[in-house]
């Protein structure tokens, strides 16, 4: 596997575009702005473009589906597509709604950078058998071997495209590239929206012309170390949310960090 390099400090501060679920809408703000980059969070139809043709990257969650929201994904994902603008389909729920597996399917046309999920959820997507149940991950899905086989052939399918896949050894499968991490810790499952989290992150380091190989790998160590730290320093996971994506690399003190984050969620949409 190639050797990553340190992304920090960003080149630029991109503003990355989340078309998301409400529940994890102030963890992804937060975790971007961590980065260095800025987040927005529009999913009317009748503006979602406005803000899509402004983005550096554009993050698709599809939890909290509704028919406006779905209007608003195809929008946003056509645009990319004919922009060029990196995209991550976070497909949350495949295993258990086929509404929202038909539409994943569809957006597989919009040639998506990143294609999230779970264990179960990526099974369900490419027709392995799984036992997801919501939007969760089941423990006897979590056999590797045939699931890399299969999405090493998608790849070619989708060329350009890569699978990142959470759980308690997270893939990362690309046409050339795999990779298989071992790191975080089994408490990030006790915390609504760190799965999302990895995909809003994924779509920074995008925006700074990392590969989609680069940026799930780049992503997903990100938030698996700031899990460990935590709980080697001692501190509870109710601190998650506010140490877990600390940016040393930030020239802006923790203080400023702090108040500048309020300040934008104030004005997030």
């Amino acid at each position: 596997m190639q050797k990553l390099t340190n992304p920090f400090p960003l080149e630029t501060s991109s503003l990355i575009h989340c078309i998301t679920n409400e529940i994890s809408c102030e963890m992804l703000a937060n975790g971007i702005l961590a980065l260095g980059s800025k987040p927005v969070m529009a999913d009317d139809p009748r503006e979602v473009l406005d803000f899509t043709k402004q983005s550096q990257a554009l993050f698709i969650n599809l939890g909290r589906l509704s028919a406006e929201k779905e209007k608003a994904i195809r929008m946003a994902a056509t645009y990319a597509n004919q922009a060029s603008l990196p995209m991550v389909v976070d497909a949350v729920g495949v295993a258990a709604s086929p509404i929202r597996k038909d539409l994943v399917r569809d957006l597989l046309e919009y040639k998506p950078t990143v294609l999230k999920g779970n264990m179960s959820e990526i099974r369900s997507l490419v027709g392995l058998k799984h036992h997801g149940v919501g939007v969760d991950a089941s423990a006897k899905d979590q056999e590797t071997e045939d699931l890399l086989q299969v999405l090493k052939d998608w790849c070619q399918t989708y060329p350009g495209m890569s699978f990142l896949v959470t759980g308690p050894k997270d893939l990362i499968v690309s046409e050339n590239q795999v990779a298989v991490l071992r790191n975080g810790c089994d408490e990030l499952d006790w915390i609504t929206g760190t799965g999302d989290l990895v995909g809003a992150l994924t779509a920074v380091f995008l925006s700074q012309g990392k590969t989609a190989f680069e940026a799930s790998c780049l992503a997903i160590s990100h938030l698996n170390i700031s899990a460990e730290r935590i709980l080697v320093q001692g501190m509870g996971l109710e601190d998650f949310g506010r140490f877990s994506l600390p940016s040393s690399q930030s020239t802006l003190s923790p203080k400023k960090r702090r108040k500048l984050a309020r300040s934008h969620q104030r004005r997030l949409l």
